[in-house]
């Protein structure tokens, strides 16, 4: 990592450039730290975006950022502005299965999704959002079929889902993919990640809701952005 005086800037690499984010992290529940990081001048970053920064703290473990990170990670859950809309059964063209939006709006500090505006944007082929049938695989699993899984690599990214992978195999224990396999209704939910102090397992997260306490988030700055 390379480190700014001042306000502290933490550079990563990621995809074809590296992303910047501003240290120390939000503390909080979700919406208060969307509505942090907005009034901060940042945004909050994508799940892609996350796994390139604990990627990258691991490869480090001991390092004065990198541990601060690492050790948040195992007391708190890693918030991500990844949002997730959960369809039951039904006769629509599009149901039975999970929405990720990986660029979500945010009203009031809270995770906005309107299901008639994703379906739009889905028919048109929009890159940030997707949409994964249930029937996979949920729960703990290995870690090779954690970095197959099409939820992670939805949410991920292919580099991305590779990195979580090699965050998961930094653990003792298998990885855990919590998520629901089907629903009655539609459910919507905020995404997270975190390694559990207990069994020390990496575990994606699905179920965190908006008003969650225990979270964190880095905010990213655009201050690389173009180069």
């Amino acid at each position: 990592m390379k480190a700014k005086v001042g306000k502290t800037y933490l550079s990563v690499p990621h995809e074809k450039g590296e992303r910047t984010f501003q240290h120390p992290s939000f503390r909080g529940n979700y919406a208060a730290i969307t509505e942090a990081i907005k009034k901060s001048d940042l945004r909050m970053p994508s799940s892609s975006e996350t796994a390139s920064l604990i990627y990258d703290s691991f490869k480090n473990p001991k390092g004065e950022y990198e541990s601060q990170i690492i050790s948040l990670l195992k007391n708190s859950w890693c918030l991500e502005a990844t949002g997730n809309l959960y369809l039951p059964k039904s006769n629509e063209e599009v149901n039975n299965g999970v929405i990720l939006d990986l660029n979500p709006e945010f009203k009031n500090g809270r995770l906005s999704m309107d299901k008639n505006s994703l379906m739009k944007r889905l028919q048109k082929g929009d890159d940030f959002v997707k949409f994964v049938p249930f029937g996979f695989k949920t729960g703990v699993q290995k870690t090779s079929e954690l970095e197959k899984n099409p939820y992670i690599q939805a949410r991920y990214g292919e580099e991305g889902a590779q990195k979580i992978a090699q965050i998961a195999s930094k653990h003792k224990l298998n990885p855990g993919l919590w998520s629901f396999d089907s629903v009655e209704e539609e459910i919507k939910r905020v995404a997270g990640l975190y390694s559990n102090y207990f069994d020390d397992r990496l575990v994606v997260d699905t179920f965190i809701s908006g008003d969650f306490d225990y979270g964190f988030s880095f905010g990213v700055s655009e201050m690389n952005k173009g180069k």
